[in-house]
């Protein structure tokens, strides 16, 4: 994760505004197509619970990507000791 020095408010509030941003569009097109689906085939909630955890996973899926723990170091560097 991109450490932030403590003058850069500004950048920390960007990055939060892009994760919840990302968090509530990914969950909003999940259940958006789950009741269009449930809609269309007539399935009340079936296809609205689904496609809302499949939403909500790819929202958390990105925060991961986002805070770079996705990122492992190479396999010809030793690890890194403090």
């Amino acid at each position: 994760m991109k450490k932030f020095k403590s003058g850069d408010a500004n950048a920390m509030h960007r990055w939060g505004v892009r994760v919840g941003t990302d968090m509530v569009a990914s969950t909003m097109i999940g259940l958006g197509a789950g009741y269009l689906l449930d809609q269309w085939l007539g399935t009340r909630p079936l296809f609205l619970l689904i496609f809302f955890l499949f939403g909500a996973a790819a929202g958390f899926l990105n925060l991961y990507r986002v805070m770079g723990l996705d990122k492992h170091p190479p396999k010809d560097e030793p690890p890194h000791e403090p």
